[in-house]
């Protein structure tokens, strides 16, 4: 399953100029997420947090294949997708 950062970069329908794609796209990603989690101003905040929730949800992808496909007891796989008010 190809993850890369071009991936992460397309799936948070962010452009490859922008400060957040830049990042994840130079050097090591530990690294860089931390600098990506940082950015100001609000713009590029929200620019961060749609990446930084792509990376998430392709790393669960990947996790889910790997180690869930034959069914688990992770309380997050049932997480709902509305948050109840």
């Amino acid at each position: 399953m190809e993850d890369g950062p071009e991936r992460r970069i397309r799936r948070a329908e962010l452009r490859s100029t922008h400060t957040p794609a830049v990042l994840i796209t130079r050097g090591r990603i530990d690294q860089q997420l931390g600098k990506i989690a940082g950015l100001a101003p609000l713009d590029e905040r929200r620019k961060a947090i749609r990446l930084l929730i792509a990376v998430l949800a392709i790393v669960d992808e990947r996790r889910r294949v790997r180690y869930c496909s034959d069914g688990c007891g992770h309380w997050w796989h049932s997480l709902s997708a509305v948050n109840p008010a």
